[in-house]
Order: structure tokens, then C-alpha cells, then sequence
């Protein structure tokens, strides 16, 4: 006989009493309040719990208490008059709460999930994961809630008794291990097994035989705890401290559910060695079925079992999953049932499903395919099957689509001999909602005041101009300045296009203001906001030479249709004139279902210019200004005649012919010369940085900052279109060239002006009075040249569009003969700042200083070579 060490004896000392002790006093004794036992995590300590919940009843601040029934007891009602100072709250063994499952590692995926992702290229979650994930998350048992009817009263559990008449009773009893309670001054009473509904009553029976003449009310107050285990392949297993409350699927979703390989269909509570109750989950998720639920007692067992035979359902469905089968075999219809049955998206025709039989030779693996019809929903579905439902073709059995320029691009229901005509049955189905809408804006006005500030900011725009392009601006706008004012001669002769030059500069000029205040920038804001509501209706009124409606290609539609045999797409042409508005039958084709007409308008596809709608604005001194349908081939003088010619007081030498194509092409000139302009000014400062130094630092900076400006303001122009005519200043309307016109081109014949402007480098900028004979030196001098003139590289805008330089009359020793030119009204002078300003003498001064400093250092050093050939 071997004997024991003290310690040993100790030891099975310890295990013994342990377990000869009562169940909650041994999970005590080892610890199992602050853990789920079994690896679980802890969830919690009682007095944790304890701080978390006041007891079974609500107390507010004036004394009143709420109980389980929903009754609310006053402290100043006869049952609280005898209150007993010596009642102790009693504390009850504590409930533990499941930790957040999202914080918990994923749990690893099953053979079969990553069988199904195999073969699906989806890793599919088994039906009801994500609920017990989230109820567990939000999991915690609470006391202060309603018991049911049919809760039996034990040991541990907290009532709450009032009574008031021949006896006072305020106190709160628990329920010992006896199943008893005691009443000070009344007695001890057994509750232990009495049913909620029936504790009341019971009481007062049992209360009645030692007292008459009173009132009772009898609620519950903190419950019981019991401790239940959670074993099997679930997804946290261990030991769980509950609410008395607490039923098995309470439990279950403690746990967190079964693992991915547990099983969701049998689900058992064993007690005292017997399985007492055994739950689907499939039927709590999918119906709602809690009948087998049964309320748990201390030492419940819940047992998860291993997952049984499991299907994957994929494809068009809402609820792609995993599912359980409760027998070896079930039938397609109930697998989709769990899953909410097949949607209607699901092609009834083709459903497929991916069998495992290891019984055939070869490949175990294969694929049949059934239709979803009463016998498909029968089909019986077995272990390892995944099935997957696909979706129905997006192919219209009967459609015919008619998109284009129509007023409703839609699809339309094909019938047997459906033609063109039945299609497009009148000219009102090709009428897009775009001309509508257009026609509607109309009608539109522009605000008063954003009309008065767009005239003002026009005029300062306009009187402001210090280069060429501003002064050219001026004169196309017909605006003249004299000290500093403005006055618009020809408003009415502004096109859409110059509107919407003044426009752009306009906002140009606001964006460079709000830089400078904070408070402008508001109502800046508001004016563009008020622009560009309006712009679209300012935009329809102005531009008069655009027409409200797309005019269609009469001569060409086609219908596309799809060739069965070989699938290829055939194009059938079709005159849409003939057979919507002469109704040709040769032009009235027959359609077939899965056609699609096209309908065009003379955008999509250009048509002849003699079946166009171009349209012409002829503005300023006409007999009839407007806007006039061209002819084919007419020319600019046919138009003008046609308009009722020119007036004693046109200017013809003056005239603006634009054009919406060179408009776009000089935007690309421009946009193409400043950045060559930039490149070349970049080369030129490197040059001048490594040739110059000190004093000549200086200039550099000045001549950069020179060509920067002009930089700025050439990428501010924005061009107009205009066309030049080369004309003499005594042309008529029979030297005008016999230019073609286009659609949208414009013509402003001005009136004679009687100024010649002069702006630039120059002390006065301002319009001059024009004189015959007077010459462009005439005019220069009358404005004063600037100390930053450039007078080598000034140049005149003609009134025709041409434009004059001083290279181009130089005389034969170098001269500028530009300034014995004779000027017409309407002409401008542009003198352009200096972009070097050092002068030829300090140029010459400094290289005299470089030279005489190489030729010193040069006989330097010939006087040391000699000194050291004589030594």
C-alpha cells in the first residue's frame, strides 16, 4: 500500500469537497463566475452584474416603484406606512453575459464552405450565422422586463410584498433553499413552485388564514440565476450563468450558435441524465416557432450536435447560403424555402445542380440540369449537392425599341404585322422634349437688377481696356470713351457671341476682385448663382440665329435587327419621310420583335446643305435686321440685299463678319501662342540670369515681370470670330466679297463712328476725334508716349479687321513709316510696353565694362608669362 504525501491528501481533499458541494457554491469555489468554463471567455463578475442592475423593480426619485406587473406603488399609499426599517435587500448568485462575438476571431471556415468556394468562386456563410453573431453581440440578460405567466417561483428568486388594512407589510423576501419565505410579524410561507400568475393569490390565501380585513400586492423583484452548459461543436461552449428566465434558445444564443460545423436541426437539453427537450433552429428562423422552447433550471445541459447533410444554394438569390438538411434527402421546394423561395428573377427553365456520387466510375463529381416546374421542385437534394439557380435572360419576347430623336425613346409591344407606321403613327412622336424645353425658356425674364449691373460691368469692362485686345473690343461693342466715360452707341447690334465674351471677362474680373474682400465675395457668389440661372434663358433670347428645334434627317432611319441563323447584325435603311408622312408601303417596313428603329436628326447625320435649316443673324444698319433662313449658295451681299440692303448710314468698311468655326479655330491659335509665349519667356529669363548680374538683375526682373502681364492678359482674350474682309473705307455694298455663308454665321453692319482710339503705353488713353488727313503720329502725339512705349513694335487695328505693324512700313534706313499712315474712323492704335527696358546705352556702357575687364585680366596675364620667361 502506497501512502499518500500530505500534499496529495490535500489535494483530493480539495476535489472532494468540491464535489460534495452545491452546484452554485462549487462554480464559486472555482472561479467560474469570471469564466464561460470550457475555454469560453469570462463575461463578467456577479457584483459586475450586481452595479449593472438595481433589483427587480424601478424606483424613481420621489419613492415610487415599479414591479414586474407593471404596477406603480406610491411611498405615500397605506401599504408603505409600516414599512420595516429592518428590511435587507438580499443579493442573488450572479449572471454572466456573453462578450461581443465581433470581437472574437473569425471562426475557420468548414471542408465544406471551401468545398462550395471551390466550385463557386464564393465562400458562402451557413443559413443563420449572421443571427446569432448579431444576437449575441447585443445579448445581456435584463432583469427589470415582465416575467411570464407561466415563470415558477424558486429558490433565490426576490419578491416584493405589500400590505395594508389589518397588517403593514413593505418588505422585500427571497425565496430560501426550503422554497420559503418569512414575513416578520406574519410568518413563513412556502411560494417554491407557484406560478407567477398564481403568486398573488397564493399569498393571500395562505395569509388569510391568520389575518382578515386587508390588501395584498405581490410582485417579483430580482430572479434567480441558473448555471447551464453549453457543449458540442458550438461556437463558444462552456459554462453560462443565465436569467431563471431563460429558456434554450436563450442559451443558444449565448453561445453564439453552432460553430460551421455544428448543426442548426438538433439542437438537445439534457437534464438529469435525460434529454427532456430538442429544438429545430431551421423552424425558430424561418417560421418563428418557439414551441419546442423550454425554460432552463440549474444544471440544464445544452448539447450541440455535429452539422448533417448540407446543400450550398447559389445563383440568382437573395439569401446565397449553406443549408442543413434535416433528413438524408429533402426536396428542392423545402431547401427554398429556407432561403425565402426562388425569386422571380430565377429562369424557371435551367437550374443546375453539382452532385457528389462515388459510386460512379470515373469523376465523381457532376452536373444535372432540371427545369423549376412541379416535378423540379421535387427533385430530392442530398449531401454535398450544390445548387444553383440562374437568372433569366434580359432578352424581350415582343419588344420593338425606338430610340433617337423621338419624343419617347422607349420599348413598345410587338404584334404580328407591325410596321413603321404603327410605331411612329404621327409627326408628334418625333417631337423630342428638348424643343419643349427650349421653348419654355422663352418665356423666362432676367432679373432687373442683374440686367442694370451685367450693362454697367459691360461699360467699365469696356473703358478699361489697355491693350489691343480690350480696344478692339471696345470698337467691335460700338462703345467710345472720352475722359475716362464710356457710352454704348450700338447696343442693339451686340451679338450672342460678344454677350458671351463680356460675360466671360465679367467673371474673370469678379474671381480676381473676390481675392481682395471677404465681403464681396458673398454677393459675387449670388450674382453668379442669379447668371447662371438665367444664362439659359439670356442665351435663348440673344441667340436668335440658333433654332428651338433639331430638325430631323427625313431621308434616313434604320432598323437594326439581330439574324437568328447566323448571328450577325443586319442594317435596314428606310426613308423615314416616305413612311411616316407619305405613307410609302416600299418605305414601311415590317418589323420583327427584338428590332430597334433609329430615328436621326441632321446633327447625328449631315445632310445636304440645299435640306438644311441654317439660320444667319444680319444686325446694325439693314433696311430689316433679324435673323434669316439661308438659301442654298447664298452669299454674303445676296443676304444683305435680301435684308433690305444698307442704310445711308452704314459703315461698310466697318462691317463684322463672324464665324462660329474661326471663332473655335482662333481659340486653339491663341491657346497655342501663349505657350510657346510662356516657353519663350522662360529661355529668355535663363539667358538673361546667366548674362547679366547686379544691376541688370533688376532689369531682368522688370522685363519678366513685363512679359508675365502680357502673358495674363493674352490668356484673358477671348476670341470673337471674326472674319477680315480686306475693304477700302469708301467700300459699298458692292465690294463686299461673294463669301458663302454658313449656318450660325454673324453680320453687324456698324454705323460711321467719329473717333479713332489710342491706347497702350500712352499717357492718355481715350478716343480722338477723327479728322481727315490726320496721321498716326498725329494721334500719338495727341495722347503723349509713355517713358515704357515700345514704339518699334506698335501696331494699328484697322475697322475692316486688318491689322497694320511698324515692320511692315519700314523705310529704307530704318524708319518707321507707320506714323505718316492716315487713319479711318474706327481705327485703333496700339503702342505695347517695353519688355526690356535697359536702353542701348546702358547695354552699350555694360558690355564696354564686361569687354575692358576680359582685355585687363588678358594683359595680366601676358605680363606674368613674360616676367616669368626673363626669370
Amino acid at each position: 500500500m502506497t501512502l499518500l504525501s500530505p500534499r496529495s491528501l490535500m489535494i483530493q481533499a480539495g476535489v472532494l469537497a468540491a464535489f460534495l458541494m452545491p452546484l452554485p457554491i462549487a462554480a464559486q469555489a472555482a472561479g467560474e463566475t469570471t469564466s464561460g468554463g470550457f475555454g469560453a471567455p469570462g463575461y463578467g463578475t456577479d457584483t459586475q452584474q450586481q452595479q449593472r442592475s438595481t433589483g427587480g423593480n424601478s424606483r424613481s426619485d420621489n419613492g415610487s416603484t415599479m414591479g414586474r406587473d407593471g404596477i406603480l406603488t406610491l411611498r405615500n399609499d397605506p401599504a408603505s406606512a409600516g414599512a420595516n426599517a429592518a428590511q435587507q435587500p438580499q443579493s442573488r448568485s450572479g449572471v454572466t453575459t456573453p462578450g461581443r462575438r465581433s470581437d472574437l476571431p473569425p471562426p475557420r471556415p468548414s471542408e465544406f464552405q471551401k468545398f462550395v468556394e471551390a466550385a463557386t468562386g464564393r465562400q458562402l456563410q451557413n443559413f443563420g450565422a449572421r443571427f446569432f453573431n448579431d444576437a449575441a453581440d447585443s445579448f445581456s440578460p435584463i432583469d427589470n422586463v415582465p416575467v411570464s405567466a407561466d415563470y415558477t417561483v424558486g429558490p433565490g428568486d426576490q419578491l416584493l410584498i405589500r400590505a395594508w388594512g389589518s397588517i403593514d407589510v413593505d418588505y422585500r423576501a427571497t425565496v430560501d433553499r426550503a422554497g420559503q419565505i418569512s414575513l416578520p410579524k406574519v410568518g413563513t410561507f412556502t411560494v417554491a413552485g407557484t406560478r407567477a400568475s398564481n403568486l398573488e393569490s397564493h399569498l393571500r390565501a395562505q395569509i388569510g388564514r391568520l389575518f382578515t380585513n386587508f390588501n395584498l400586492n405581490v410582485t417579483l423583484g430580482q430572479l434567480r440565476g441558473v448555471k447551464v452548459f453549453v457543449v458540442g461543436p458550438a461556437r463558444v461552449p462552456g459554462v453560462y450563468t443565465l436569467a431563471s428566465q431563460s429558456s434554450l434558445l436563450s442559451a443558444v444564443v449565448a453561445a453564439g450558435g453552432p460553430s460551421p460545423n455544428g448543426s442548426m436541426r438538433k439542437v438537445a437539453l439534457r437534464r438529469d441524465g435525460k434529454t427532456v427537450a430538442e429544438i429545430d433552429i431551421y423552424d425558430f428562423l424561418v417560421q418563428g416557432d418557439k414551441s419546442k422552447d423550454v425554460q432552463l433550471t440549474a444544471g440544464d445541459v445544452v448539447v450541440f450536435q455535429p452539422a448533417g447533410p448540407r446543400v450550398a444554394v447559389t445563383g440568382a438569390i437573395d439569401s446565397p447560403a449553406i443549408y442543413e438538411l434535416r433528413s438524408p434527402q429533402e426536396p428542392v421546394a423545402d431547401v427554398l424555402r429556407y432561403a425565402g423561395d426562388s425569386p422571380v428573377l430565377v429562369n424557371p427553365n435551367r437550374v443546375q445542380v453539382e452532385r457528389i456520387d462515388p459510386s460512379r466510375p470515373g469523376a465523381a463529381r457532376f452536373v444535372e440540369q432540371f427545369k423549376l416546374d412541379p416535378d423540379g421542385l421535387k427533385k430530392p437534394l442530398q449531401d454535398g449537392d450544390v445548387l444553383t439557380l440562374l437568372a433569366i435572360s434580359p432578352e424581350f419576347a415582343n419588344a420593338v425599341t425606338l430610340k433617337g430623336s423621338v419624343a419617347q425613346p422607349l420599348r413598345y409591344a410587338h404584334r404580328p404585322g407591325m410596321r413603321i407606321r404603327d410605331l411612329i403613327p404621327d409627326r408628334d412622336a418625333l417631337i423630342s422634349p428638348d424643343f419643349y424645353r427650349r421653348k419654355n425658356l422663352l418665356v423666362q425674364v432676367m432679373e432687373d437688377d442683374r440686367e442694370e449691373r451685367m450693362a454697367r460691368q459691360l461699360r467699365r469692362t469696356t473703358a478699361t481696356a489697355t491693350d489691343g485686345t480690350d480696344t478692339a473690343d471696345s470698337r467691335r461693342t460700338g462703345t467710345t470713351r472720352t475722359g475716362g466715360t464710356s457710352s454704348r452707341r450700338t447696343s442693339d447690334a451686340i451679338g450672342d457671341r460678344d454677350l458671351e465674351r463680356q460675360r466671360a471677362r465679367e467673371r474673370d474680373e469678379e474671381r480676381e476682385r473676390s481675392t481682395t474682400s471677404n465681403d464681396r465675395d458673398d454677393d459675387l457668389a449670388a450674382d453668379r448663382e442669379r447668371d447662371d440661372r438665367n444664362r439659359s434663358s439670356v442665351s435663348t433670347r440673344q441667340r436668335a440665329a440658333a433654332p428651338l428645334f433639331d430638325e430631323l434627317n427625313w431621308d434616313y432611319a434604320v432598323i437594326e435587327r439581330l439574324n437568328r441563323t447566323d448571328l450577325t447584325t443586319q442594317v435596314i435603311p428606310f426613308n423615314l419621310g416616305k413612311a411616316v408622312l407619305q405613307g410609302d408601303d416600299a418605305n414601311n417596313l415590317e418589323l420583327l420583335a427584338g428590332d430597334v428603329v433609329t430615328v436621326f436628326s441632321q446633327k447625328d447625320v449631315r445632310v445636304p446643305v440645299s435640306r438644311q435649316t441654317r439660320m444667319v443673324s444680319v444686325l446694325g444698319e439693314v433696311g430689316a435686321p433679324g435673323t434669316y433662313q439661308l438659301l442654298p449658295g447664298e452669299t454674303l451681299p445676296q443676304l444683305i440685299a435680301r435684308a433690305g440692303g444698307l442704310t445711308p448710314q452704314a459703315y461698310v468698311y466697318g462691317l463684322e463678319f463672324s464665324r462660329e468655326e474661326t471663332r473655335q479655330r482662333q481659340r486653339e491659335n491663341l491657346t497655342a501662342a501663349i505657350v510657346r509665349l510662356e516657353a519663350l519667356s522662360s529661355v529668355q529669363a535663363a539667358r538673361d540670369a546667366a548674362n547679366r548680374t547686379g544691376e541688370g538683375a533688376a532689369v531682368q526682373a522688370l522685363s519678366t515681370a513685363a512679359t508675365q502681364a502680357q502673358i495674363g492678359r493674352l490668356s484673358r482674350m477671348e476670341p470673337n470670330g471674326r472674319i477680315a474682309l480686306e475693304l477700302q473705307p469708301a467700300s459699298s455694298l458692292g465690294d463686299l466679297p461673294d463669301v458663302p455663308l454658313e449656318h450660325q454665321d454673324q453680320i453687324i453692319v456698324p454705323t460711321k463712328p467719329a473717333f479713332v482710339t489710342v491706347a497702350g503705353a500712352v499717357v492718355n488713353n481715350n478716343a480722338f476725334l477723327w479728322k481727315p488727313g490726320k496721321t498716326v503720329g498725329d494721334y500719338i502725339n495727341s495722347a503723349g508716349l509713355d517713358d515704357a512705349a515700345e514704339e518699334s513694335n506698335m501696331f494699328v487695328l484697322r475697322a475692316d479687321g486688318t491689322v497694320m505693324h511698324a515692320n511692315d512700313s519700314r523705310g529704307f534706313f530704318g524708319g518707321n513709316n507707320l506714323k505718316s499712315a492716315a487713319l479711318s474712323p474706327g481705327d485703333a492704335v496700339v503702342v505695347p510696353n517695353k519688355l526690356d527696358y535697359e536702353t542701348w546705352g546702358r547695354a552699350l556702357v555694360r558690355n564696354l565694362k564686361d569687354w575692358s575687364q576680359i582685355f585687363s585680366q588678358f594683359g595680366l596675364g601676358a605680363a606674368a608669362i613674360i616676367t616669368l620667361r626673363n626669370n
